[in-house]
């Protein structure tokens, strides 16, 4: 055998150096596009999960605003609202990689919600309404709503404080993603989702309408001079007189309510164009020892729209949220809660000082109005749910959702299970104008 020369030897080396090195990178290549699919499928299947629990949250929320109505023509949107959420959750679960777990009382569980709240739909299209026995059966349905969409959200909490994977690890296969494993959190949750169906928040009337504000002129501001910059400027270095820093304009909004926006230290102003009103304020407060309690705040809420000119709005409703008390005032007109004319007002918790100012909703829609009820309270009261028992009743008016306004009478009642309702009825239709759910905790008053 002849002895391999020197040259050989090292041709060979270097190739089996080249070699491996090529496998090495095929191999780290491999693993970073297997780690990209694999975060591509999570997301997918986060969104999923996210997307059920929307879904599920919905149907609670559609139902208990649905079956405390006695129009026909919003329990036929229950039904229509209901259908879809539960066709739509039912494939946002059956998405899942969960052909490990047995969820088939879950999935008969929605499509028979669906089934039958098509039949309601077409039973109440013929001229029918909703008897006592379907209005068991809804509320029923309502209850394991709401329990299987807080089930959702403490899987989704464990994806947001933990680091495990519906999908499982990188599958270097590319094929099919795993499914998920038995012993997994998501099969835990889904098991008991399963297992317990043989055993379901804004401000008033902040919310979407608060967008709607931005299509409307101004009524308040109408024949309103214009002001100039230095005109703006002189309002605002006065209305932040105690801000330290230096006064700054940033730029001009455009839009229905034209404002000038200045800036001084950490606290903005918008200042309108027309009438050189002050649409919000916002400042970034710092703590202090002290911690003020929501009395406190209201009071020092009250006292800040006396100063800022308004000195007649009332306040029914707040939440504190991040230490940031926030009320929302509306005017009152003839005995009449005018919830469209909104101003909101900010207060830091722990300093006691105003931290935000919007006026932007009472700049929009304040004008003096006349009111004339063609219904009587008794007739409106009839158009109420048989199922609520009335606890208060006021005059209202309210937003619509056609940017247009509604008045109405507003009854506050109880249902059945313990919710509490705002119930609106048109005054000049006396049919159902609106039904909004409270919620009422140490943190406030909200509604969905």
């Amino acid at each position: 055998m002849k002895k391999m020369s020197k040259r050989a030897l090292a041709r060979i080396i270097t190739f089996l150096t080249a070699g491996i090195l090529v496998v090495s990178l095929f191999t780290a290549g491999a693993v970073v596009k297997a780690k990209q699919y694999e975060r591509k499928v999570e997301a997918m299947y986060q969104k999923n999960l996210a997307q059920a629990g929307e879904y599920l949250a919905d149907m609670d929320r559609v139902l208990l605003k649905g079956l405390y109505s006695a129009d026909p023509a919003s329990q036929s949107s229950m039904c229509a609202d209901l259908w879809r959420d539960a066709y739509e959750a039912k494939n946002a679960i059956s998405s899942l990689p969960i052909a490990d777990v047995d969820m088939e009382k879950c999935y008969t569980f929605l499509s028979k919600i669906a089934e039958y709240a098509r039949a309601t739909e077409k039973k109440i299209a013929s001229g029918s309404s909703i008897d006592d026995a379907e209005q068991r059966t809804f509320l029923s349905i309502q209850k394991k709503a709401a329990s299987l969409s807080k089930s959702v959200e403490k899987l989704q909490n464990i994806y947001l404080s933990t680091n495990e994977k519906i999908a499982g690890g990188i599958d270097f296969s590319f094929a099919a993603p795993r499914t998920i494993s038995s012993s997994s959190a998501t099969a835990e949750g889904l098991n008991a989702m399963n297992k317990n169906l043989s055993e379901a928040p804004k401000l008033i009337f902040d919310g979407p309408y608060s967008d709607a504000v931005n299509e409307k002129s101004p009524r308040m501001l109408q024949g309103e001079k214009n002001i100039d910059l230095k005109e703006a400027t002189e309002i605002a270095e006065k209305f932040l007189a105690n801000v330290g820093g230096t006064l700054k304009y940033t730029s001009t909004k455009k839009g229905n309510l034209p404002a000038y926006i200045f800036k001084k230290g950490n606290s903005y102003v918008e200042i309108s164009v027309a009438g050189g009103k002050i649409v919000s304020f916002s400042a970034d407060q710092s703590a202090a020892k002290t911690a003020i309690g929501t009395k406190q705040c209201l009071l020092t809420a009250r006292k800040y729209l006396t100063k800022m000119g308004y000195p007649d709005m009332k306040c029914d409703y707040y939440e504190v949220s991040n230490r940031i008390f926030i009320a929302n005032f509306h005017a009152v007109q003839s005995g009449v809660n005018c919830y469209t004319d909104l101003i909101k007002v900010k207060i830091n918790c722990e300093s006691g000082k105003v931290c935000g100012f919007d006026a932007l909703s009472y700049l929009t829609n304040h004008t003096q109005r006349s009111f004339s009820f063609a219904q009587t309270k008794e007739k409106a009261q009839s158009a109420v749910s048989k199922y609520l028992k009335i606890k208060a009743v006021k005059k209202a008016l309210i937003p619509t959702a056609d940017e247009k306004e509604a008045l109405c009478y507003e009854f506050r009642c109880l249902s059945p299970q313990g919710d509490e309702l705002l119930v609106y009825i048109n005054a000049d239709s006396g049919k159902e104008q609106d039904i909004l759910i409270l919620q009422i905790g140490k943190n406030g008053v909200l509604t969905k």
